[in-house]
């Protein structure tokens, strides 16, 4: 007989008392003595004697609801808007799945068959990529916190299908800005020019522009502030002068209601993207013909109109608040461009949009009727051959 201290399952340590059946007392004519019983039972001590000097580590339990709710209260709380929106999305499903499993109990099994589950009923790879994102934050949650011993392994993930970007060509950014009053204008000018994400246009103030420069400080997701997204998202770009000019006289627009965003709600709230788009630009763009596309469009068009007007890569990447270029050499030893490169990059821009808008309005607007004569060897008027157009 002897005695250990083991968890039980509420974490709480007790002593317990073992017995143990080590050999017969006697088989035939051989007699086990006291010392041979002792050597037969040391196996069994030395076990108890080595959790001594390891004591057993807490073991909590907790249902996966449980958890959640502490994750959410502790963790996903200090998290931005739009990451809180997508986890609780996906937290639904789990709950729905794992709400009542012990969180240890929980292994890759049950992680793959629901994975299975939302690729039979046809759900975007990229949203089912999100939930395995959520389930890995909680399990490093509950890890740290030892309600788990180790983090699930990654299960297999459906093959993110890569689509091809959508972008506005020149011309159809020329056509956007043509068919917009002043305010709109000044918005898809801005946001063709600079590749700002949408996020951060609805979070621009009329304070942000100074002089010749825009500072990206915060962004907007669905009217609430956060921060940029990433940490290369903070920062300030040249703009032209033909930008300018729009974005001044929006200002004082602005200041004369009283609203402190560049671009506003009636209310003077920030512009909800989402409902802009919906209400504004997609019937722009199918009155002018050109295919359907988000405010992404005019980043992805930014970039590749600065490549074409041969702007630096760096310059490409800290415009666009870029982390990476992608190129070591560039990356590392690169270094900070100097800020006449970013001011070259805008007078480029600039000028390349305002000659296409040009071009387009020139291209729109009929010529005055005039009236064609012809003039006969005597210098008299002929018959009026009537009136040309284009």
């Amino acid at each position: 007989m002897f005695a250990e201290y083991v968890l039980d399952s509420n974490g709480v340590e007790r002593r317990i008392c073992r017995q143990v059946v080590l050999c017969p007392v006697k088989t035939g004519e051989i007699v086990t003595r006291k010392r041979d019983a002792q050597r037969l039972l040391q196996p069994f001590l030395d076990r108890v004697n080595a959790s001594l000097s390891t004591p057993s580590r807490e073991r909590k339990n907790a249902t996966f609801t449980a958890f959640v709710e502490l994750w959410e209260r502790d963790y996903l709380a200090l998290s931005k808007p739009s990451t809180k929106s997508a986890a609780k999305s996906n937290l639904k499903r789990l709950k729905a799945a794992l709400g009542t499993k012990d969180m240890r109990k929980i292994d890759a099994g049950n992680i793959q068959r629901l994975i299975s589950g939302m690729t039979r009923e046809g759900l975007d790879p990229k949203t089912i990529r999100n939930l395995w994102g959520t389930v890995n934050l909680i399990w490093q949650a509950a890890l740290a916190q030892t309600y788990v011993d180790a983090l699930l392994p990654k299960p297999m993930l459906p093959r993110k299908s890569k689509k091809k970007p959508r972008f506005f060509t020149l011309t159809d950014v020329a056509r956007i800005l043509t068919a917009t009053d002043d305010e709109q204008r000044a918005f898809y000018w801005l946001a063709a020019e600079t590749g700002l994400r949408s996020g951060e246009l609805a979070g621009l103030r009329t304070t942000d522009i100074d002089g010749d420069r825009l500072t990206v400080n915060q962004s907007v997701w669905q009217g609430k502030e956060q921060s940029p997204k990433t940490d290369n998202a903070r920062r300030t770009l040249a703009l032209s002068p033909q930008l300018l000019s729009l974005l001044w006289a929006q200002i004082q627009r602005q200041k004369e209601k009283g609203h402190e965003f560049l671009f506003s709600a009636s209310t003077g709230s920030p512009r909800d993207m989402n409902v802009f788009r919906h209400r504004k630009m997609t019937k722009l763009l199918k009155s002018l013909g050109i295919q359907q596309a988000g405010f992404h469009a005019f980043r992805h068009f930014n970039v590749s109109l600065l490549d074409t007007l041969r702007v630096p890569l760096k310059v490409i990447q800290e415009r666009a608040g870029h982390a990476l270029t992608g190129s070591f050499t560039l990356d590392v030893y690169g270094g900070r461009p100097e800020w006449e490169g970013n001011v070259e990059a805008a007078r480029k821009a600039g000028l390349a949009i305002e000659e296409a808008v040009k071009k387009v309005e020139a291209e729109a607007k009929p010529v005055s009727s005039v009236s064609l004569t012809a003039i006969n060897k005597n210098g008299s008027q002929a018959t009026n051959l009537g009136a040309a157009e284009t």
